[in-house]
């Protein structure tokens, strides 16, 4: 090459031509490619014996020959130069950057492989280390100057040995390629082979009735790579139907639509040193289809891989998110204890408040005195009102038994006679004499002392009974005096300890915090991160080199903030039972929407009513009450917020990978 490394050696070049270029081919390369001996061009075909030692090729110009369409030499080589000796670019050079690293990137960039031939194995390792970098694999050849040195040095390439096996190495540089002396061991677990023998006569049951199964009669062994096997076949040839086949025997589950479980088992033997049923995946033809439209599916496929990289890391911390994010929901818990807890003490308080009142109530002076007050006017009330009752009675029945409606004396016969007529007429008089006084209102101030004992019993009655009203008892409760001092001490008690559960459960809301779980997060991001950086990476260099076959593929992780349908489903199981939020659902969803999550993270409860009231043009509206009446209480608003924080955090649920093909998402790619 016309390039020169730091030891002023022009570099060395090598290109590897498929087995299918033929010689005539070759030749016709050799004609067209040129080189520069003391600045005059001849072509390499006609180069002679002097001419090598000075000869330099320019480098666009090979690139350019190599393409021509008339050569027909396009994917048909590799190119490739060396790592350590003479000619190379070596690494050392290469790493103090500026001048350099700009001098050979073309040539880096172009080329596909490097050669090393080093003895020491410590250059070996930090060139191969180094190469990867630039995802170009390491080639070590023997080098060898005389015949004992052929096969001395060991490259182990995991393809098939033709050259499109070789040119594997482009895309899978680092898991391609091994340079140890011993071969690398094969994968673990592995299918080394499957033996199909199906009677002629097994036919495929469904709906339309039996067909003929595709390998039916079909008696052979098919064997695998221990690597990568690809199955190539027309439409219908029954490439499905044979992973289908193998997976069905592997975990005893029937694949096969329409053919027997048993007929597989009896039918196919899988070749393999160890068990692997455990160890299988299979992805069927509409899995892998499906994840161009199921976000969801790809996701997990891409986070199940990406973990095997990492040797199990991000499923235990995803695990761990996991399980630390139901700290919101022993948040929730917090704050609906607290709740229960409030409503307990208030209506503890009632009751404390109503024994105390019984208690102040009945045991007041001023009550006492009108109570006293009362009792006497009664009691005197009762004795005039009982003695004009008596008197009036007795008045009654002495008329009754005299006959006082009638003056007339009975007809003497005997002195019996007599006395009854002369006592009956002294009795009268006197009777009569008592009417003339009762009407003469002989009686009026004993009368007018009734009514006014009524009239300050009324009054001394209605001030108690308003005294007891504004005390929050009444007569009735006096029986319960007793109970009440028993009572209050025990209430008291309870009430003492619901304020200290109360308090306990407000330092515990007070005291949480979601910080370690936030670095738990951030730790997953960075390990995804890790592990998805080396695959764009290969992406990047597969583009690199191919940009006319293959635009630049890009695999990006974030967390989905679009979470408020989970959230909103959460909320609702957790607070319909008393409002019944399905009569308004829509309409409650539709409003609360309206704010955005992240904005409610930072909200106090009296800024998001304030927020909510402002979205809520209608105030008349039917479902206004109902959105009212729930955010009125602040739980139900911590339930909301908390709900938001934990979904959020929720990396199970809500991650994605997402694929880009040309900067395009790939529902905007073609399905190919």
């Amino acid at each position: 090459m016309e390039y020169t490394n730091k030891k002023g050696q022009c570099l060395d070049f090598h290109i590897i031509f498929s087995d299918k270029v033929s010689e005539q081919e070759i030749d016709n390369f050799l004609r067209n490619a040129e080189a520069n001996i003391g600045g005059t061009d001849k072509t390499l075909a006609s180069l002679e014996k002097d001419d090598f030692s000075k000869a330099v090729v320019n480098f666009d110009k090979l690139l350019e020959c190599l393409e021509k369409e008339s050569l027909k030499l396009r994917g048909k080589y590799l190119l490739g130069f060396l790592s350590r000796g003479h000619g190379s670019i070596e690494c050392e050079f290469l790493e103090k950057g500026g001048r350099n690293e700009i001098r050979y990137k073309k040539v880096i960039d172009k080329s596909h492989f490097l050669i090393h031939s080093s003895n020491n194995q410590e250059n070996l390792e930090k060139d191969r280390e180094f190469w990867l970098r630039y995802n170009k694999s390491l080639l070590q050849s023997s080098d060898a100057h005389k015949e004992g040195s052929i096969g001395q040095k060991y490259t182990w390439i995991k393809a098939e040995k033709i050259f499109e096996g070789l040119k594997q190495i482009i895309y899978e540089s680092e898991t391609r390629v091994s340079v140890d002396k011993e071969k690398p061991q094969d994968s673990l677990y592995k299918v080394d082979g499957v033996g199909l023998n199906f009677d002629e006569e097994v036919k495929i049951t469904n709906e339309q009735g039996d067909t003929p199964f595709c390998y039916a009669g079909f008696n052979e062994t098919l064997f695998f790579s221990p690597y990568f096997t690809c199955v190539i076949g027309g439409r219908g040839s029954g490439k499905s139907t044979l992973l289908q086949l193998i997976v069905s025997s592997i975990k005893e589950e029937n694949f096969v639509k329409g053919l027997k479980l048993e007929t597989i088992q009896k039918s196919l033997k899988i070749q393999s040193s160890i068990d692997i049923a455990d160890s299988v995946e299979y992805l069927a033809q509409n899995e892998v289809e499906e994840f161009a439209t199921n976000v969801s599916k790809f996701t997990e496929a891409i986070f199940n891989r990406i973990n095997s990289k990492s040797g199990g890391k991000l499923k235990e911390l995803e695990k761990q998110i996991k399980e630390s994010i139901e700290k919101f929901d022993e948040q929730i818990r917090c704050w609906q204890e607290k709740t229960k807890l409030e409503e307990r003490l208030k209506e503890s308080e009632k009751i404390r408040k109503k024994y105390q009142s019984i208690i102040g109530a009945f045991t007041d002076k001023d009550y006492l005195d009108k109570k006293n007050k009362l009792q006497a006017k009664r009691k005197a009330l009762i004795d005039l009102k009982q003695s004009k009752e008596g008197f009036l009675t007795f008045i009654k029945e002495l008329k009754r038994v005299v006959n006082f409606n009638s003056k007339e004396n009975m007809e003497e016969k005997n002195s019996y006679d007599k006395v009854y007529n002369q006592l009956k007429q002294d009795i009268c008089k006197k009777l009569e004499e008592i009417d003339i006084n009762i009407k003469n209102e002989y009686f009026n101030n004993d009368d007018e002392n009734i009514r006014t004992l009524e009239t300050e019993h009324e009054t001394l009655s209605q001030e108690i009974g308003e005294f007891l009203k504004e005390k929050g008892v009444s007569e009735g409760d006096r029986g319960d005096i007793g109970n009440a001092n028993y009572h209050l001490a025990d209430i008291e008690t309870n009430i003492a300890d619901l304020e200290r559960e109360i308090k306990e459960t407000i330092s515990k809301i007070k005291s949480f915090s979601y910080e370690n779980i936030d670095k738990n997060i951030e730790e997953f991001k960075n390990q995804i991160n890790k592990e998805l950086g080396k695959i764009n990476s290969v992406f990047e260099e597969i583009s690199k080199n191919h940009k006319e076959e293959v635009k630049l593929i890009t695999i990006e992780y974030r967390l989905n903030e679009d979470v408020f349908e989970g959230v909103f489903e959460e909320f609702n199981k957790l607070v319909d039972k008393d409002f019944n939020i399905q009569r308004h659902q829509s309409k409650i969803k539709e409003y609360l929407k309206e704010i955005e999550l992240q904005s409610v993270i930072n909200m106090q409860h009296t800024g998001f009513i304030e927020e909510l009231d402002n979205q809520i043009k209608n105030k008349k509206a039917a479902f206004c009450e109902t959105i009212k009446d729930i955010f009125d209480r602040e739980i139900h608003f911590q339930i909301y917020r908390l709900l938001v924080l934990k979904h959020l955090r929720n990396v199970e649920k809500y991650k994605i990978f997402e694929v880009r093909y040309d900067k395009r998402t790939l529902k905007e790619t073609s399905f190919g």
